[in-house]
């Protein structure tokens, strides 16, 4: 299997349509001085969500995917880069610091990882079943019966029941506070400001914490296991904590929360 994988990265490093820059001072392109390994780990992300769902990887390459990573803050500030990295829909393009691209992976477990965040918005804002950008649905290719032979109707159904529980536990905080009884949320406040947050975040967890997702959202969980036919918790003995501490920790100190932007398409 690992071989397999690693092949499966190599394929994606190399594929014509993993349109990855680095980007220095002045707008200057130092693709030329990309270290390889970086595209390696790029490709890595790729294949870790998709390992299992070759169908919705090819779909998601038949055109250029643009990735764009900054040799300094400075350089990613000075190209329009917004908050710690982003998907700038304009350019279809995710916007990341070179450094945060590694920055979750000094220990043997998988620490924090923007470039998956951002990641998770691309493949919201992909229009699967015409194969190019779209409009941001809050959903992940395979989610959408209009995405033609991806779609997943198994995960689509448990995807809605997951979020609309996540929904009413939001609620229920903003409602009544840090007092409020009955359970907290998986995700940080700030995932339930809009759908595209939400994928987002949820896919972020989804590899990062694995076994907190599956024990407090079963039913959520089971949606993302269905949808890309795997269960990270077989592969990973504990969670990274960070997630799970640093969301009930804003819950319990925030106060009043605003009300949920978040929406449930028509199941």
């Amino acid at each position: 299997m690992y071989r397999a994988f690693y092949a499966l990265v190599a394929e994606i490093a190399d594929h014509a349509h993993l349109d990855l820059r680095l980007i220095g001072r002045r707008r200057h392109d130092c693709t030329a001085a990309l270290p390889a390994h970086t595209r390696m780990l790029v490709a890595g992300h790729l294949a870790e969500i998709f390992y299992q769902r070759r169908d919705i990887l090819d779909r998601f390459l038949v055109t250029p995917r643009r990735v764009r990573l900054y040799a300094t803050e400075a350089a990613f500030i000075t190209d329009g880069g917004a908050a710690g990295g982003d998907y700038n829909v304009a350019r279809e393009s995710i916007q990341l610091v070179i450094s945060r691209l590694y920055e979750g992976f000094f220990r043997p477990a998988p620490g924090p990882c923007p470039f998956l965040h951002e990641l998770g918005h691309m493949l919201d804002f992909f229009d699967a079943g015409r194969g190019r950008m779209g409009k941001s649905e809050g959903l992940l290719p395979g989610l959408s019966s209009a995405d033609g032979v991806i779609y997943t109707p198994e995960a689509r159904t448990l995807f809605l029941r997951g979020k609309r529980i996540e929904w009413g536990r939001y609620v229920g905080r903003a409602r009544g506070g840090t007092d409020a009884g009955g359970d907290m949320p998986l995700g940080h406040p700030y995932v339930f400001q809009n759908d595209t947050e939400f994928a987002a975040g949820y896919l972020e967890m989804f590899f990062r914490n694995p076994h907190a997702f599956a024990a407090q959202n079963p039913t959520l969980y089971g949606s993302y296991v269905a949808l890309l036919r795997q269960d990270p918790r077989e592969a990973w003995a504990a969670d990274f904590p960070t997630y799970v501490e640093q969301n009930r920790a804003a819950y319990a100190s925030c106060g009043r929360l605003p009300g949920p932007g978040i929406t449930t398409p028509p199941a």
